[in-house]
């Protein structure tokens, strides 16, 4: 039998907090936020040590719920593309990237920042969305072009009418695209390194406009809402020559993106082929220094961000422990924070037992919030709670709090719960089982 003491147990853990908070990424798309109301939502991101919510989709109720609860709402918007085209009016077929051979990476729609509707729209719904919630920021994520590894990939591009238009203002002795297919043409890649290098620098230049045009541009988010923080995004990749390759096959160049749009803060994205490594070390952000230290030279006060996976695939599924670590390890670095992809997505969901955090006496009910959530049907029998004082007449389960109507009780209870478990349908992945509680918890009721 054990008693929660959760303050002292996550300043053990995460340490104080940081210029930015500890922070984490909330989809409420994905099944583990269904069914359950935004205050549960809100209170298990809470005790597990969160201050600052970084949202994909403006959900009003999640957003008024988090800022009540103290926490700081990000917006979290893809800015080449999105995931759900029912946000997308009519028209935006004629915004769609034009790849090298395949339409679309699973599941994403990509469309192109140099097609002048598309940027129109997207300052437009940006611009709605934040004068309609109570955001603290914006992350204006990924906005590389395609993609990794450079013309070798299938979703190379974008070889549009509009950026081809836009190669030739850029640089008006061109006349077409590099020719990434026949190695017998004048204008193959590999043959014509002069325009290949115009090729690469067009594509910098088109992810640093763009987010400057979305960011300061007429009708841009600091016009719009000048109090909203804005902070850009841009990768970090464990390659040789990391900066050079970055530019060259995906357009990223961190530091022309700070010195021109002048964010608030600055997001180094793991990239893909380190996320998903099953033994990715903890201190791997010691291998994005040339981007951080470019970075620096150009903004050296500019709060620098990490942002990081812990499990959107199965063999790569982070501990606390190694999510602890990388956030010690950014410190160190000098990084104003880290946050993670996404809170549901960690090992600890598939692998710790549900464990009361707090208890509260409220009139007639004892509020008991746990660290995740729970299996309904177990955690709604009145048989698994027991108290030193009073007694149990019915128990109603909201995500990770379970309300017990109570009888007889008075502050400083302790209340004994046993017989729990979490709940595995609402897991992204389903194989393991449930986690059961293996004994008895006891907590005192405040």
């Amino acid at each position: 039998m054990w008693i929660i003491v959760m303050a002292s147990l996550l300043t053990v853990l995460y340490g104080a907090p940081t210029l930015a908070g500890r922070g984490i990424i909330v989809d409420p798309a994905w099944a583990y936020y269904k069914d359950r109301s935004a205050q549960s939502i809100a209170e298990e991101i809470k005790v597990n040590g969160y201050d600052e919510v970084h949202l994909i989709r403006a959900d009003d109720e999640l957003v008024k719920t988090f800022t009540e609860a103290g926490l700081r709402v990000w917006l979290l918007t893809f800015v080449n593309g999105v995931y759900d085209r029912q946000v997308l009016p009519q028209q935006w077929e004629a915004w769609r990237m034009k790849l090298r051979k395949k339409p679309d990476p699973a599941g994403f729609t990509m469309l192109c920042p140099n097609n002048p509707d598309y940027r129109a729209w997207k300052k437009q719904n940006l611009a709605s969305t934040l004068l309609s919630h109570q955001f603290y920021g914006i992350d204006l994520a990924e906005p590389q072009m395609p993609a990794y590894p450079g013309p070798d990939s299938e979703y190379y591009g974008c070889f549009c009418e509009h950026c081809l238009d836009a190669f030739k203002r850029l640089y008006p002795e061109v006349i077409c695209f590099p020719d990434f297919d026949d190695p017998k043409s004048p204008y193959y890649w590999k043959n014509n390194p002069e325009l290949y290098a115009k090729w690469v620098e067009f594509r910098v230049a088109t992810v640093v406009n763009w987010l400057n045009d979305l960011v300061n541009g007429e009708n841009g988010i600091r016009r719009s809402c000048p109090k909203v923080k804005v902070a850009t995004w841009s990768l970090g990749l464990d390659v040789p020559d990391q900066l050079a390759k970055l530019r060259e096959w995906q357009a990223m160049d961190a530091a022309e993106i700070v010195r021109v749009v002048k964010p608030d803060f600055h997001v180094i994205q793991t990239d893909w082929p380190d996320w998903i490594k099953t033994e990715l070390a903890p201190d791997y952000p010691k291998s994005y220094k040339p981007v951080f230290d470019s970075i620096c030279r150009v903004a050296p006060s500019l709060p620098i961000l990490l942002q990081t996976d812990i499990g959107s695939k199965p063999n790569m599924r982070r501990s606390r422990d190694w999510i602890a670590n990388v956030e010690e390890t950014a410190r160190k670095l000098g990084y104003a924070g880290v946050f993670h992809y996404e809170y549901h997505l960690g090992e600890y969901i598939y692998s710790e037992p549900p464990r009361p955090i707090k208890a509260f006496y409220e009139g007639n009910t004892v509020k008991v919030l746990f660290n995740k959530r729970l299996d309904p049907i177990k955690a709604s029998d009145t048989a698994n709670y027991s108290l030193t004082s009073g007694s149990v007449e019915s128990a109603r389960v909201d995500g990770n709090i379970v309300y017990l109507c109570v009888t007889g009780v008075s502050s400083g209870s302790i209340l004994t719960v046993s017989g729990l478990a979490d709940d595995p349908s609402r897991r992204l992945f389903h194989d393991r089982p449930a986690c059961a509680m293996p004994g008895t918890c006891e907590i005192v009721v405040k």
